[in-house]
């Protein structure tokens, strides 16, 4: 029953109740909080006998008046828990508040029992262990996204069974893109899931394909999609410097004509659903001498453009569909033989009926069984067609694993989510489970979550860090259709749009998404646990109706069940004064906001565990704030300290993302910093007089990312003195800016490093020679000034691992070696502002590069380049030309 990951939620509340001794809760409210427990175990009880098929059962409970009633009652229960745990964190010196706060939780945890026990009076009590889920992860020595970092390198398992589809779209695309004028409209039709996206998507970034334009974007249409904003997602894609810009729709209109004309263009408009779509649009494709492509996706055959071509996409035949399932239960037809279940292959053919993402779900749902007879026939028998696939997919989730799936339909459907950004937000939620012992912490956790969400392709990841890292992710399309509602219809969450009704819902509203900027109509905003506006009015429009509805919610006076507030990329929201009423929040999330201040009541939000204010305009936080003990993850935009004396390793011990932060003091660095053991993130700019000494390090073990600056008031780099990170071994990722006073060995980097950025080093000898020595080095980025030689060589065998180079503003370099079998995993490489360099015969070496940006270099660098990359090269060269280059930092 739906009601399951409320309860499985409420439960392991109630056992972190017992169990923390922190808490202290007194015998009288221990017993009650045990009989509310055994209470859940009981509704667990029901709801699995419900789900075994007892028809009689399943309608009883299944029937919408008790359903409201049950999720009614857990979600008061819920409430109550938080607000008693706020209180008492409130209260905790005051006795008689105190004894006050133990009645009414005793009164609230009777009412729940009073109110289900209709629904579970036969029911006989099961053991207290029951209630958790036997399978959430234990300690264990984790190493991040090692199950699925190498789906990063796996872009051929995208085509597997579209092979020939792709070659029709291929074709298509290609005769549209040399006939001119007319810009060619090529419509792909077919149902959910049958693999339109991938199609386009695979075509999209193909090499040969980019070569034949100059621009290209990306862009999505739901029902209620606003011109504007779509013109504004073409136009960023397109040229960043117009998009910032606050212009109206008519002038986006006018602009984007002129950007397409100079060039040719490939467009791919995703998932549309809108009849009035291409009226809205189709003025900024007028004819050009150079000729266009259009892309348009749908399910609805009704809505593909007339003037173009169409390409109706098909159902996978079976040798296509056996080959795509294989691929993604990562299995070899041998071992099914050896196992004795490839007698299923005709079942699972069948179930899938040739639809990609049905076969892809199949494989991830099989995935997660052992390979035996009775496991398979038990999934085989309870699925038919896609529905059945979607449906038991979910239903095979462990219960720690719902809650975070079903969050994910409170964004909007195919918007890139940032993984940084979901990771904190499950956390804040209370949606991951803590552990009593290891060293893994509750992020850890989340991050094995949505391994096992990807595993079982649940949800896909968007994009890739070069180093193996997922940095944005979505649920499929036909995905986010059916479980975004089914989070709605169980008042996990609601969406706030043209189409939103309060009165259309028994619930109250507990989490709350907005896409537009419509008024706000009644709500319960006495039980809004989070706030979250995607309401981000494009291209520089203030944003006003947000800080309406948080102005309502303060009004409210049940504020201890509030938890997160984010407004990322909202443009400038009002906060209210009064924010230190928000007593629970855990999450503040004001990344590219660009407000101006905080209000200072924030230094009083004693549970708040994330904020975030990256790519905003403030610059100072209250003194206040630095005593709050929960927090866990700062991003700041370069607020400074002049003293440290503030930050206190005793109430920041669970710091674990320092980011942004400036020191402009030299005293108590070392003794400071030092004793932060829980960080695993750092990024630090030091605007001292004399060099900084970074040998302090050594003692964050933890430390996976490090980020340090050293700089003089004037902006000019300043000296680092570095020490040896060779013991260092979970940190993959570093960024150092400012002079080195001595030469490196290879030896004083952590053995484990992923990514190296070097800027203003001021290098004299060749830094090639040594940093090729680095086994698992993938990135490497050389920026301004980091190196003033002339030459470079890299010898044969020298970055085995290296998969991205960037070489910028290197004025005096000019002679580039690079002997055989060095560099043979290079697939990017962007060569900035090397005015120097006038010749590229490294190029004949790089064997796996697919991807060369040639930025700001002269006209006749580029044609030579060209000429000796036109034999048969598959090498994109993308050139850019930016005026003025930004700085390097």
């Amino acid at each position: 029953m739906d009601a399951e990951v409320v309860v499985s939620l409420l439960s392991q509340k109630l056992q972190n109740l017992l169990h923390d001794e922190a808490i202290a809760l007194t015998p009288k409210v221990k017993d009650q909080v045990q009989r509310t427990t055994h209470q859940l175990n009981l509704i667990r009880q029901l709801l699995k006998e419900a789900d075994q098929k007892n028809r009689a059962l399943t309608v009883e409970i299944n029937s919408g008046k008790c359903t409201t009633r049950l999720l009614r009652a857990l979600y008061s229960m819920d409430d109550a828990i938080d607000n008693f745990l706020v209180r008492k964190a409130l209260q905790s010196r005051k006795p008689f508040t105190s004894f006050c706060n133990r009645v009414v939780f005793n009164k609230e945890m009777k009412q729940f029992i009073s109110k289900t026990g209709d629904l579970i009076k036969d029911k006989q009590p099961l053991d207290i262990q029951d209630v958790t889920d036997n399978n959430i992860p234990g300690p264990s020595q984790h190493q991040r996204w090692a199950r699925i970092s190498d789906f990063c390198f796996d872009g051929e398992s995208h085509v597997v069974g579209l092979e020939e589809q792709v070659k029709n779209l291929v074709a298509l695309v290609v005769q549209g893109a040399e006939q001119g004028n007319q810009p060619a409209i090529v419509s792909m039709v077919g149902e959910g899931g049958s693999g339109k996206t991938a199609i386009a998507r695979i075509v999209y970034n193909r090499v040969d394909i980019k070569r034949h334009f100059t621009s290209r974007a990306w862009v999505h249409v739901t029902k209620e999609f606003k011109v504007r904003d779509l013109l504004v997602d073409m136009i960023t894609q397109l040229d960043e410097k117009i998009a910032k810009e606050p212009l109206l729709e008519d002038e986006l209109k006018w602009r984007l004509p002129k950007l397409l004309g100079q060039g040719r263009y490939l467009i791919v408009v995703d998932d549309v659903d809108a009849p009035e779509f291409w009226e809205a649009i189709k003025e900024v494709f007028p004819p050009f001498s150079h000729g266009g492509v259009v892309i348009v996706t749908t399910r609805k055959a009704g809505l593909a453009v007339p003037a173009g071509s169409t390409l109706q996409v098909r159902p996978l035949n079976d040798e296509e569909s056996w080959a795509l399932f294989l691929k993604k239960l990562d299995i070899t037809e041998d071992r099914l033989h050896n196992s004795q279940l490839m007698k299923f292959k005709g079942q699972i053919l069948k179930l899938c009926g040739g639809l990609p993402l049905a076969i892809v779900l199949m494989g991830g749902l099989l995935s997660a069984k052992e390979l035996t007879d009775s496991e398979w026939s038990r999934v085989i028998e309870h699925v038919n067609a896609i529905e059945g696939i979607l449906a038991l997919s979910y239903h095979e989730l462990p219960s720690y694993l719902k809650p975070c799936f079903l969050y994910m339909g409170l964004f909007p459907k195919a918007i890139e989510i940032p993984i940084r950004r979901l990771i904190h937000l499950w956390v804040a939620e209370g949606f991951v489970t803590s552990l009593s012992d290891g060293d893994m912490v509750e992020e850890d956790l989340a991050e094995m979550y949505f391994e096992e969400l990807v595993c079982r392709k649940m949800i896909e990841v968007v994009r890739w860090r070069l180093d193996g890292s997922p940095k944005t992710c979505r649920l499929p399309s036909l995905v986010h259709d059916v479980f975004s509602l089914k989070a709605r219809d169980i008042g996990f969450l609601q969406i706030h749009n043209t189409s939103f009704s309060a009165n259309t819902s028994q619930l109250p509203v507990r989490r709350l998404a907005t896409y537009s900027n419509i008024p706000f109509s009644k709500l319960h905003e006495s039980h809004l646990r989070s706030y979250v506006s995607f309401n981000t009015l494009k291209g520089g429009i203030p944003a006003g109706n947000s800080s309406m509805f948080l102005d309502k919610i303060m009004s409210k006076g049940n504020l201890g069940v509030f938890r997160v507030l984010d407004l990322e990329g909202v443009y400038k929201p009002q906060l209210p004064k009064a924010m230190g009423t928000l007593l629970n929040l855990r999450y503040l999330g004001l990344r590219s906001t660009v407000i101006n201040s905080l209000p200072v009541s924030i230094g009083v939000l004693q549970c708040l565990e994330t904020l975030d204010v990256k790519h905003t305009n403030i610059t100072t936080l209250p003194d206040s704030f630095w005593k709050i003990r929960g927090l866990r993850h700062l991003y700041l935009n370069g607020i400074c300290l002049d003293s440290l004396d503030v930050l206190s390793a005793e109430t920041l011990n669970k710091l674990q993302s320092l980011c942004g932060l400036s020191i402009s003091t030299e005293s108590l660095v070392a003794e400071t910093l030092s004793k932060f053991k829980c960080l695993r993130k750092l990024q630090l700019t030091f605007y001292i007089p004399r060099s900084i000494k970074i040998d302090w390090t050594s003692q964050l073990n933890k430390l996976h990312s490090l980020r340090i600056r050293s700089m003089r008031k004037s902006g000019e780099s300043a000296p680092i003195k570095l020490t040896s990170f060779k013991e260092q071994h979970n940190l993959v990722n570093l960024y150092l800016f400012g002079s080195l006073l001595r030469p490196f060995k290879s030896t004083i980097f952590p053995p484990n490093l992923k990514s190296l950025t070097l800027s203003k080093t001021v290098l004299g000898k060749d830094p090639m020679l040594e940093l090729g020595k680095l086994p698992q080095l993938n990135i490497l980025r050389l920026f301004s000034f980091s190196y003033i030689g002339e030459e470079m060589t890299c010898v044969s065998g020298a970055f085995p691992q290296l998969h991205v180079l960037k070489l910028w503003q290197l004025g005096n370099f000019s002679n580039w070696l690079v002997e055989e079998g060095a560099l043979p995993s290079l697939r990017e490489l962007e060569i900035r502002d090397c005015r120097s360099l006038k010749t590229l015969d490294a190029l004949y070496q790089l064997t796996s590069l697919r991807e060369l940006i040639l930025t700001n270099m002269p006209p006749d660098f580029a044609d030579y380049v060209r000429g000796i990359n036109s034999t048969g090269s598959a090498v994109f060269i993308k050139e850019n030309h930016w005026e003025p280059s930004p700085p390097m930092l």
